[in-house]
């Protein structure tokens, strides 16, 4: 099956991966924005109201946090069966080869463009570990795919996915949940 009218609609939302902020906010004071952008991420995620935002200043900082024994798997859990519950929406709605065909070709290309951000952002205050420059684009070449699932799935905008996706949209980078907080950066 082809997506034929509906291929065009979906690629026009998916052009947004080149003009996204990736990482440009890293380091920065969080803006009011940012506060709000997360615990909308964490109500879509099912999080419980009651964790907190912690700002983290530093791409040192935020390595620490991503290698911190206490990190919550529950939350990379809960995204993971999220994912695979939506390819699954995907594959009903558009068969699998063409659900497999339009999220590579949506999120293949924009892997490069994430990753030569998270290099940029980085040397821009001297980091040169190329660990933490892959974790980086790791984790928001995931959101990108996560984004790509709940179009594709016409989901809505409310979708954790999406709400994911706009917090590096918007030049930050959620570490994950240590400690009951969530650490953005």
């Amino acid at each position: 099956m082809h997506l034929a009218g509906r291929e065009i609609g979906l690629n026009e939302r998916l052009r947004g991966f080149a003009s996204a902020g990736w990482f440009s906010a890293c380091g920065l004071p969080l803006e009011p924005s940012d506060f709000s952008g997360a615990k909308f991420y964490l109500a879509a995620l099912g999080v419980h109201p009651s964790v907190r935002v912690e700002p983290v200043a530093s791409w040192e900082h935020a390595e620490r946090i991503i290698r911190n024994p206490a990190w919550d798997m529950s939350w990379w859990e809960r995204e993971e069966s999220e994912r695979k519950a939506l390819f699954q929406l995907c594959i009903q709605r558009v068969g699998e080869s063409e659900a497999v065909e339009t999220l590579s070709l949506a999120v293949g290309v924009e892997h490069q463009i994430i990753h030569a951000a998270a290099t940029t952002a980085a040397s821009r205050l001297g980091v040169t570990d190329l660990s933490i420059v892959g974790a980086a684009s790791g984790a928001a070449s995931m959101a990108a795919h996560g984004r790509a699932l709940a179009l594709l799935a016409e989901v809505g905008d409310e979708h954790v996915f999406v709400r994911k996706y706009s917090l590096f949209e918007g030049g930050r980078w959620p570490l994950g949940l240590v400690n009951g907080a969530l650490h953005l950066f």
